[in-house]
């Protein structure tokens, strides 16, 4: 695994400058150094002569990078700081400090404080999460995702923001929630009601849904209604561990519904697909190849 590997498996970008203030360069860099050997079983009498020597620019990066991903994920903030990462193929489920829950949908990545303050504020770094939060009203609830930040006192409601697709998805199942882009207001939603806000044009729609088809996937069943057919794939991939290769140029206009269980053999899902889609499709180990004129 490459360092951009280790830092795309969790979904977290670099730190950032604000992140890297207010302890000295020199006191950081040894807490880099030490963690790396006590992680690689090297004590400091230990230390192989040829670590001294490395003089490329690759190992430079390398001990750089991965000594910050230890040091600000693990020492970066006042609060220590939970990380969880669900492979595809796998949901879980979370108990915040304050008794509130998460289920995580597959390949997610999610991060959490050991203790809430006046504010409880969670990230989801990638990925799918329902959340079923105890009311508080001297302290809100804040999900923080890559470009929304959803806002409430005591709900329950489900966000989705994997980086691959085009979209981040607020979707309301009790209660009410408010949604933010950066400070800006979005909307305020209530039960059965979900925001899509697009990456590409920066603009939330407000739609009518089903919350509890949204949610579904918390008791292993897909259903997608009039959703792309990248979010489609997605779907497939995350539950299947897969990795689904074809022609996005052919099939970004498409809209598609389906409904599955993860039970289901994969070669039975990638049938229905067939049906609904019009798509052909090879399966070779953990790849699946899909063509078709898609909708042009």
């Amino acid at each position: 695994m490459n360092i951009d590997d280790l830092y795309n498996s969790f979904g977290m970008e670099p730190p950032s400058e604000d992140d890297k203030a207010g302890e000295p360069l020199l006191e950081k860099e040894n807490k880099i150094r030490t963690r790396i050997y006590h992680s690689l079983g090297w004590g400091r009498q230990q230390r192989p002569l040829r670590w001294v020597m490395i003089s490329s620019a690759a190992s430079v990066v390398l001990l750089v990078m991965v000594g910050l991903y230890w040091y600000f994920n693990t020492q970066g903030s006042s609060s220590d700081m939970v990380a969880v990462v669900v492979p595809a193929g796998h949901t879980q489920h979370i108990t915040l400090p304050d008794g509130s829950e998460v289920w995580l949908n597959a390949a997610s990545v999610f991060r959490y404080p050991t203790q809430f303050g006046d504010t409880r504020e969670v990230y989801l770094e990638e990925g799918e999460g329902f959340f079923q939060i105890k009311r508080d009203t001297t302290a809100p609830f804040t999900v923080h995702s890559q470009h929304l930040n959803t806002k409430v006192l005591g709900t329950s409601f489900r966000v989705k923001a994997y980086k691959e697709l085009s979209h981040e998805i607020v979707t309301v199942v009790s209660g009410k929630v408010s949604v933010y882009q950066g400070e800006t207001a979005l909307t305020v939603l209530e039960k059965d009601q979900e925001v899509k806000y697009s990456k590409i044009s920066q603009a939330p729609v407000a739609l009518e849904v089903s919350s509890e088809d949204a949610v579904n996937w918390t008791k292993g069943k897909i259903i997608l209604k009039s959703v792309s057919f990248e979010d489609i794939i997605m779907a497939i991939e995350n539950a299947y561990q897969v990795r689904i290769v074809y022609d996005h140029s052919n099939f970004q206009s498409c809209e598609s519904s389906i409904h599955f269980s993860v039970d289901q053999p994969l070669e039975d899902v990638m049938d229905l697909l067939k049906d609904i889609q019009g798509i052909d499709y090879r399966i070779a180990g953990k790849e699946v190849m899909v063509t078709g004129k898609g909708c042009l």
